[in-house]
């Protein structure tokens, strides 16, 4: 049986980045460089979502909110990559691009784009899917 204790910060394993292959043209054709992705907090989320959600007061005074999905999708995404710097100056200067998402775009193709954001927003511990599987495994054989 878990205790309290089990949740407590020091007792909690870090969640680790995962190397991923975005694409094989980069790096030696028998050996794509891979990829860093993180898990963001969800602190980093909501800070995220807030800040792609504008209030808005219309003629009456009511307000009401929009948010720019777009632009949070690419914001997260840029946030979630840890490798390669998308924010160095000499990489985004090679590709002619102005900005981290700008960059990302010109890299990539839209499928390799498309790609990497799946296995952004698929991110989940190998762990858990594992153990979920057996304890769906274990839910068949119950039945």
């Amino acid at each position: 049986m878990s205790s309290l204790t089990d949740f407590l910060k020091g007792n909690v394993r870090e969640v680790k980045n995962e190397e991923v292959i975005v694409s094989k043209r980069f790096g030696p054709e028998n050996n794509p460089t891979k990829w860093i992705i993180r898990q963001l907090t969800a602190k980093e989320n909501k800070n995220l979502r807030r800040k792609y959600t504008k209030r808005i007061k219309d003629k009456l005074g009511r307000i009401t909110e929009e948010f720019d999905s777009e632009k949070y999708q690419e914001d997260y995404m840029v946030r979630s990559i840890v490798f390669p710097d998308l924010s160095d100056a000499e990489l985004q200067k090679s590709w002619g691009a102005l900005g981290e998402y700008d960059l990302l775009e010109k890299m990539l193709t839209a499928d390799e784009l498309a790609n990497l954001q799946i296995k952004i927003s698929g991110f989940v511990e190998e762990e858990i899917v594992e153990d979920s599987l057996e304890n769906q495994i274990e839910e068949v054989k119950n039945v």
